[in-house]
């Protein structure tokens, strides 16, 4: 069976990481090993699992500042949880110490100084024979909200609960600044169009300065009607008065021609 050193690198290799780049990391029955080594550098880690390692120790617990949850479930963990305390988990949410050797509630109590805490699972472990084990650790871990997947009034736990937590979580700490910033650009292009759109309105508006000029256009239009229908009266006229006057020289040849036949 390998080392835990060399499980580590195995899986580095195969995901082509670096430890910095990790975020979830399980060596469950991967290696062997009593005390944990080489994690050092995985300084980003948000979920570790040893689980069935054969641990004996928790001294030397890496410093991993982001770590929300550890399982170190089927070990034979006797205590030393203040070396979890040393390693400043302030960020640990889930603990899995079932099936270790942890025998009393007092071995619990450095827990206490993880205050983001909300979930411990010590099924299994000696101390889960007691009668009142869980009532007395709920009274020594003011934070936690879980014993064994139940809560202090007995209730199970939502198995997605959890999984959701971490979800939101990590959405949380991603932003898309780019969808932001398409998000914006149409906004501002949408705001472009419909100031183009007011200007329009106005330019063919009932007070558009276009329609005005084609309604001068029809007033100068209809002047020219009057003037075109007061040149066709004139006209119509105009014969009239000819024919009238030949009229008249004509009888006024006839009068004469009389007279000129009468001497």
């Amino acid at each position: 069976m390998k080392d835990i050193q060399q499980a580590i690198k195995d899986i580095l290799n195969k995901e082509s990481k670096q430890p910095e780049e990790v975020l979830t990391l399980t060596l469950d029955s991967a290696c062997k090993s009593t005390h944990i080594t080489g994690l050092d550098a995985f300084v980003n880690l948000k979920s570790l699992s040893l689980a069935g390692l054969g641990l004996t120790t928790l001294d030397g617990f890496p410093k991993l500042p982001k770590l929300a949850r550890l399982n170190l479930s089927d070990n034979r963990i006797t205590g030393g949880l203040q070396h979890l305390v040393d390693a400043g988990l302030t960020n640990l949410r889930t603990l899995e110490l079932a099936n270790n050797r942890i025998a009393t509630v007092e071995e619990l109590a450095p827990l206490k100084e993880l205050k983001a805490l909300q979930c411990l699972d010590v099924d299994q472990c000696p101390l889960s024979k007691q009668s009142n084990y869980s009532s007395r650790i709920f009274a020594m871990l003011d934070e936690l909200k879980y014993l064994d997947s139940v809560d202090m009034e007995g209730r199970e736990c939502d198995g997605d609960e959890e999984e959701e937590d971490f979800e939101e979580e990590d959405a949380g700490e991603e932003e898309y600044d780019d969808g932001a910033g398409e998000e914006e650009f149409e906004d501002e292009e949408g705001g472009e169009f419909e100031e183009e759109d007011k200007e329009y309105a106005v330019l063919v508006g009932p007070d558009a300065v276009g329609e005005d000029e084609e309604g001068d256009y029809q007033e100068e239009g209809g002047d020219d009607d009057d003037e075109g229908e007061e040149e066709d009266e004139a006209a119509a006229v105009a014969p009239s008065s000819g024919g009238t006057k030949r009229k008249r020289e004509e009888e006024e040849e006839e009068e004469e021609g009389d007279e000129e036949d009468e001497e």
